[in-house]
């Protein structure tokens, strides 16, 4: 169940960024990188890989929150779901 729950807001993270217009070129590289990171997160083995996604999912949120509220939301959303899952 979590793991379609954290597709779903995948699907709308996607959309978000779609519509969120550009972004300066540092959020572009985070978001790209927080991506690719979530993507490959299975199962929790390296405690200290997942935090690392985590930080830079919390950047996202904190970089967005003025300029792009709907997507700071997007990020809050999977990363909570993240942590839900153990992640």
């Amino acid at each position: 169940m979590e793991q379609q729950r954290l597709h779903a807001l995948l699907v709308e993270l996607d959309r978000e960024l779609k519509s969120a217009g550009a972004l300066d070129a540092r959020s572009r590289e985070l978001v790209d990188q927080v991506l690719t990171d979530v993507r490959q997160l299975n199962v929790p083995t390296d405690k200290s890989e997942h935090q690392s996604v985590e930080t830079r999912l919390r950047e996202l949120v904190l970089r967005f929150e003025s300029d792009h509220p709907r997507l700071s939301g997007a990020v809050s959303q999977v990363a909570d779901a993240l942590g839900k899952m153990g992640i």
